[in-house]
């Protein structure tokens, strides 16, 4: 567990800068005083200097100039303050700081003047306390993060499932400080290897007997797996345990350490689930922990499935059962490929909103919660991916009267973080008109999410996106233009294809997986409608969307 040092720092490098000289000297000397070595600047431009040459602990700062600054420096422009220092700014009022989202992001606390020496001494302390924690869960994540990477590596170098299996046990272990490493598999075509175990001191063991269990356990993974979700049992408290599993409740009978349960697979179901055992207290598995556990047991899946198909171990029943399979084996790829680097997305949004990044202002907490909402709507259409074989069946979607002028501008809403990462606007122009139409809130949403977001993914810095409405013969037309990279001519007939991507954004690595808008058109056509894609390569793209009006 990490420890709690209670905050005691006094002492060491500190910035002052504000244009305010009686103020600037009176902080300069309080911190003085208090043991700090002062670096004091009046001006901005001396101020960037030694900020730059400086290893400042702390900078304090007053808001007039922080603003001021702000306000004249480009976007583009290099920071005040490199982001690994703690700023700790002086402003009249609380308004001055919270009205200013971007100088609120910037800044680790506040004081309001006058200012108190003994509360000037307090909040510098604990920000430099709350950097060094921060600094320490950075150092811990990256550990992790390098060992996960390091694991990743060794898998790939074999193509024995036993020996992937074997290093992933016990790198596991070792990262983790943990006690007891244990995979337990299901009898499933796609893996022929049995469970493993390693344990601190000894090794390679025989995983225990839970033939018994197994019933039990396979419904356990398989909400697991489909959740994406893990199982904490912390200090032998079995509350996430359901009670409809009698049986694994009476085998925690007697279990006082903390455990944690992931379940293993690939596309549908999952094959197995790992159980980590660490003899440390009331252990709580963090989020980051837990996103990195999927990923490295992502690439162990796949590793598995892979490396028994190269050794030949398949009977000829399972290897026809894998060639059956093998048409929906390109859209698992694509699944594992984007569900794990979001859940670790997920893990540590989860981190910052519960306070492991330090106390965060109100504006911030929004932004985290925009960002959460996004994620949790990709997470919904990565697991969709795997269900587009309902969307080819027909099944009978529920209709609902949606407002489309509001349901795009709730769309773009949502996309507005994305597009302030590539300075690209989105404009949505008005209409007076009241555009309704028959169809579900969520399939159609995502339609456009897809359509807006590869806008504005493929728009230059500084681009721009318009969305526009008309009804034409009883329609609504939602027309979304950019002025981005174009579609070659001769590709434009395969865009809607499942899985294809145009050759010049997969030449500009631009990332994505081909099933955006093969997605939206999907959607859109089950709904009645059409959608057009009208392009020139270098000028722009123009998608026109079409849907029947109610």
């Amino acid at each position: 567990m990490r420890a709690t040092s209670e905050i005691t720092t006094t002492g060491g490098t500190a910035l002052v800068v504000d244009s305010d000289i009686d103020l600037l000297n009176q902080l300069a000397g309080g911190l003085r005083n208090a043991g700090f070595t002062v670096a004091a600047h009046s001006t901005v431009s001396p101020a960037i200097e030694a900020a730059r040459e400086l290893t400042a602990d702390v900078a304090v700062v007053g808001a007039d100039i922080a603003l001021e600054y702000l306000a004249t420096i480009a976007k583009e422009a290099d920071h005040l303050l490199p982001r690994n220092i703690p700023v700790v700014l002086t402003a009249k009022s609380a308004e001055q700081v919270t009205s200013h989202p971007e100088l609120a992001m910037r800044s680790s606390d506040y004081l309001l003047l006058p200012i108190a020496s003994e509360e000037l001494l307090h909040r510098v302390n604990t920000a430099i306390h709350r950097n060094r924690l921060r600094e320490e869960r950075r150092n811990e994540s990256a550990f992790l993060r390098d060992r996960v990477r390091r694991i990743s590596d060794d898998i790939r170098q074999t193509n024995e499932p036993a020996d992937m299996v074997e290093l992933a046990l016990r790198g596991i272990g070792e990262a983790l400080g943990a006690e007891d490493v244990t995979l337990h598999t299901f009898d499933d075509a796609r893996v022929s290897y049995g469970g493993a175990r390693w344990q601190r001191g000894v090794g390679s063991a025989q995983p225990n007997d839970v033939s018994e269990l197994l019933d039990e356990l396979w419904v356990l993974g398989t909400e697991l797996w489909r959740t994406s979700g893990s199982l904490a049992v912390i200090a032998g408290q079995l509350t996430e345990v359901p009670d409809t599993l009698p049986k694994i409740h009476a085998r925690m009978e007697g279990f006082d350490s903390s455990g944690l349960l992931l379940p293993i697979g690939e596309g549908a179901t999952p094959f197995g689930l790992l159980w980590i055992v660490a003899d440390r207290g009331a252990r709580k598995w963090s989020g980051a922990e837990i996103a990195l556990l999927q990923h490295l047991l992502g690439n162990l899946a796949h590793g598995m499935i892979q490396g028994q198909l190269i050794v030949g171990q398949q009977q000829v029943v399972d290897r026809l059962r894998e060639l059956d399979a093998a048409k929906n084996g390109f859209v698992a790829t694509v699944h594992h490929e984007l569900r794990t680097p979001l859940s670790s997305i997920l893990g540590y949004v989860e981190l910052l909103q519960d306070g492991d990044g330090g106390d965060l202002p109100a504006p911030a907490e929004k932004m985290l919660k925009i960002i959460e909402r996004n994620g949790q709507r990709l997470s919904s259409l990565v697991e969709n991916v795997l269900a587009l074989s309902v969307l080819d069946a027909g099944t009978a979607l529920g209709r609902t009267s949606i407002d489309v002028v509001h349901l795009l501008e709730t769309v773009t809403a949502d996309l507005l973080p994305l597009a302030a990462r590539k300075n690209v606007s989105i404009q949505v122009l008005p209409t007076d008109q009241a555009l309704y139409v028959n169809g579900m809130w969520a399939l159609l949403e995502r339609a456009f999410v897809n359509v807006l977001s590869n806008a504005v993914k493929f728009s230059p810095d500084g681009g721009k996106v318009t969305v526009s409405f008309t009804t034409e013969s009883g329609a609504v037309q939602v027309t979304v233009e950019d002025a981005g990279m174009g579609i070659p001519a001769d590709e434009l007939p395969q865009l809607l294809t499942r899985f294809y991507r145009a050759t010049n954004s997969v030449a500009a690595e631009i990332p994505g997986t081909g099933l955006g808008l093969s997605i939206a058109a999907e959607a859109v056509e089950r709904h009645g409608g059409s959608l057009v894609i009208q392009s020139e390569l270098g000028e722009g793209t123009t998608v026109v969307i079409e849907l029947p009006r109610s």
